[in-house]
């Protein structure tokens, strides 16, 4: 982070002088792990199977309200948007 003096500090410290905590995947993992979810959920698997930022926070947020069907919601997210996994195997394929 560089501030308007040209000097620079790095995230973490700027928050810790700010009095902010960040949040880490493995502290959002546990609060879902706490909740109901089953360990095969992760923040890291909502972000691999959601199209976008919008959808990750979408899908948290039907986790949340519901853990015991957490996975049935990724295996629909998941389905849902094949059709962007397989342009992007398509990508990968044409560039090797």
């Amino acid at each position: 982070m560089k501030f308007k003096d040209g000097s620079e500090v790095s995230l973490s410290s700027h928050a810790a002088r700010m009095n902010i905590q960040l949040l880490k995947a493995s502290d959002f993992n546990e609060k879902l792990h706490q909740k109901g979810c089953s360990r095969e959920v992760s923040v890291q698997k909502i972000c691999q199977v959601a199209r976008d930022e919008k959808e990750v926070r979408e899908v948290l947020d039907q986790i949340w309200k519901d853990p015991p069907e957490a996975e049935d919601i990724l295996s629909n997210v998941q389905e849902n948007n094949e059709d962007l996994y397989e342009f992007e195997r398509k990508l990968k394929s044409s560039n090797s």
